[in-house]
């Protein structure tokens, strides 16, 4: 195990520049949109551009590497992140980020496609399970790290932006390095049509619907909420890396538990106990705004149960179809949750222009409350029983990033052709 964190070091080096950086950017720009004066409905409208951007890359970034081989296209596309990130300070006006937005979306999704085909290619198959496990770790950390970031300067200046771009530009430096030879795996997923697999998991397809409408908000929205309630960029930072950090934490035994029991009746308590502590949330930004301890500990335990639902609903999917049709399986669901994430945030932006600050989680409740009761009387109505003993899979935190990290999931059976 050694031999291979050290041959794919540089690869997970760069995952993480590239995470503190545009992590930093998705905050950053909140910030930066409410001193400038943009309305809660275009700072909404800005991150389901950024998730369209991102579907965009899922649909061309296959035939870029083609094209381009993935050292050059890697390349291509950091420049690409680095220069719009600058690119927002040039020229600050809506129609303008809009555009910018669009790219960022398109060039950070495009370079998780290159590094996790890259990193499919280097990886032993007996090493798979801890290779992406630990994957999933560097998201995290560098999620909940990069609002830390904050704290060297304010939202008005240059610096943070600069900082920025300096982070995605490093991101370059170990890819350019390694002496890693470029995959020879093929980078087109099995396909698999979204009908096929609606109906072989109708509550999966739903769970990653669900979690696009909620997390698309909170990743892109959560510093406006905080920001009207009078946080300041100290107290902002830390309720992010805090609710990150414990939402990861929360999500394994959410998760774990589903191993244990109908999959499908987790996702349910995940819904109706996620919009309990949105209310929760909504309840204390209204009455209670000055506990900062309070509202983060209702977000941390929000984030933990909704988090856990994608992964739990691909395992889901995992017990109802063959293993070796993980891939295409998943990467509808990746479909579906993007899906979701370019919806929601538009939805939400809307409500935090009219109704305020605590508006934000009562969307997600809204949301939550809809969906469970939706799932409640699908549950009552269907026929088939789950039963636990009967689990072809057990659960695995992910990321929802590409589509190309999926053959790493300890339950995909793909055959990898290695260089």
């Amino acid at each position: 195990m050694r031999s291979i964190l050290v041959s794919i070091m540089a690869l997970f080096v760069s995952i993480f520049l590239l995470l503190l950086g545009n992590s930093l950017l998705s905050t950053l720009l909140i910030l930066r949109g409410v001193e400038e004066g943009f309305s809660g409905k275009f700072l909404g409208l800005l991150t389901s551009v950024y998730f369209l951007g991102a579907f965009a890359a899922t649909l061309m970034a296959s035939t870029l590497i083609k094209r381009m081989g993935h050292i050059r296209c890697f390349t291509f596309c950091t420049a690409l992140l680095a220069c719009s990130t600058l690119a927002y300070v040039v020229h600050v006006a809506p129609i303008t980020w809009l555009f910018i937005r669009f790219l960022t979306g398109f060039a950070i999704f495009a370079i998780y496609t290159v590094l996790e085909s890259w990193l499919n290619g280097q990886t032993q198959d007996e090493y798979r399970s801890r290779v992406f496990s630990l994957y999933t770790l560097v998201n995290f950390v560098a999620v909940a790290a990069s609002q830390q970031l904050l704290l060297l300067d304010n939202a008005t200046g240059y610096m943070l932006f600069i900082i920025a771009s300096l982070l995605v530009t490093a991101a370059i430096m170990p890819v350019s390095w390694t002496r890693l030879q470029q995959p020879n795996i093929a980078i087109d997923m099995p396909s698999m049509s979204i009908k096929k697999v609606v109906d072989a998991a109708p509550v999966a397809a739903l769970g990653c619907f669900v979690s696009g409408l909620v997390l698309g908000p909170f990743w892109g929205l959560t510093p406006l909420f905080i920001t009207e309630l009078g946080y300041t960029n100290k107290e902002l930072a830390a309720f992010i890396s805090l609710s990150i950090l414990g939402g990861a934490l929360i999500q394994y035994p959410v998760g774990l538990w589903s191993d244990y029991m109908d999959r499908r009746r987790v996702i349910l308590f995940s819904f109706v106990f996620g919009a309990v502590f949105a209310v929760a949330m909504s309840y204390s930004a209204l009455y209670f705004a000055q506990e900062r301890g309070l509202i983060t500990l209702f977000s941390a335990l929000f984030c933990g149960l909704i988090i856990a639902v994608y992964p739990i609903s691909v395992v889901h999917l995992v017990d109802r179809i063959h293993k070796d049709h993980l891939v295409a399986g998943s990467s509808c669901l990746l479909m579906i949750y993007g899906l979701g994430s370019f919806i929601g945030p538009a939805i939400a932006g809307f409500a935090l222009e009219y109704m305020g600050a605590a508006a934000l989680p009562i969307y997600y409740a809204i949301v939550l409350v809809i969906f469970s009761g939706l799932l409640l009387i699908h549950l009552m109505r269907s026929k088939i029983v789950e039963i636990p003993e009967d689990h072809e899979s057990e659960f695995v935190a992910m990321v929802r990033t590409s589509q190309n990290v999926l053959p790493m999931h300890p339950e995909s059976e793909e055959i990898l052709d290695k260089p």
